[in-house]
């Protein structure tokens, strides 16, 4: 009877212990960004042009703010009535930006395709799949251009909404998204790392949707490896495993590739700008896309109506 009573008292101690230390973590930190969480973005909720997602963690709310209906960017094209072939480009900042997509409409002229920008800034593959199939498609596009960043092999995010906010982290873990959302305590404990089986395994999980889905509908899929923009003697050896994965990916899958990486160090050596911004070795410069645009053209990215026959 002793032995129950201890374990008693040590259980109902434990519980004590652990509503003590939630209160704690809520008053010393009201915003619910506590270091283990690894908080990516806030943004006000009566403002914010993203929901939560079950399975991807958040998308962007179509019709609402840039996105239209079918979860592109807003655009002058006529959705039921296509004039020329129609390309759907999706991605993470890369595509959103979209500076090399401008620079493809220089090459092969505003009317001679219809440019769809599905990017998404901070997007891993999984999330841009999800969009696709949940949105995109609708648009029925001709052709599918995947802009794969070597920083995709990024965790799905958790959205949690908190005091009038929408918070994205990025926890790295495998996580129970029922107790991260409700608990401090749990969000603080939970080890600080990355899951590397588990970004690959949902960067392929992506990938295979794509392949599969297009493939069914008879639509052309192109994937554009986009590289870290510094020389490739500095970068480090997760930028190094990504793209050495993400090409094991691509051969694993028989995807379309164009590797744009032999561009960008030619650019290195030309002395070209590669950023748009100082630091920022992800965004490519106006200059650069250019040089961008002319390879993907080069390796017959895009097929004009005059030459598809």
């Amino acid at each position: 009877m002793k032995y129950v009573v201890r374990i008693f008292l040590v259980t109902v101690g434990l519980v004590f212990g652990v509503i003590i230390t939630e209160i704690g973590l809520r008053m010393y930190y009201p915003d619910g960004g506590i270091p283990a969480a690894h908080l990516e973005h806030t943004s006000d909720e009566r403002h914010t042009q993203f929901e939560e997602n079950a399975e991807c963690g958040y998308l962007p709310i179509v019709g609402l703010g840039e996105y239209g209906p079918h979860g592109c960017l807003k655009n002058e094209y006529d959705l039921d009535n296509p004039k020329a072939p129609r390309i759907l480009f999706v991605g993470d900042s890369v595509t959103h930006r979209a500076r090399i997509i401008n620079a493809l409409k220089k090459l092969y002229g505003e009317d001679t395709f219809e440019y769809w920008n599905a990017g998404v800034e901070s997007f891993n593959t999984m999330q841009e799949w999800v969009l696709f199939r949940e949105h995109n498609q609708a648009i029925n596009p001709d052709h599918v251009v995947l802009t794969f960043h070597n920083n995709d092999f990024r965790a799905t995010p958790m959205v949690v909404r908190e005091r009038g906010q929408i918070k994205i982290y990025q926890p790295g873990l495998d996580i129970n998204p029922w107790l991260f959302k409700r608990s401090y305590v749990y969000r603080w404990a939970w080890p600080k790392g990355d899951d590397t089986e588990m970004r690959e395994q949902q960067v392929m999980e992506g990938l295979k949707g794509f392949k599969t889905a297009l493939a069914d509908q008879q639509i052309r899929f192109t994937v554009i490896l986009h590289p870290m923009l510094k020389p490739y003697s500095e970068w480090n050896e997760d930028e190094i495993a990504s793209r050495e994965k993400s090409l094991q990916y691509f051969k694993e899958l028989d995807l379309e590739v164009i590797d744009l990486l032999p561009v960008m160090e030619k650019a290195i050596a030309d002395g070209v700008n590669l950023t748009e911004a100082p630091e920022d070795y992800l965004h490519p410069s106006d200059e650069l896309s250019e040089r961008f645009a002319e390879e993907v053209k080069r390796q017959g990215l895009l097929s004009s109506p005059d030459s598809a026959g």
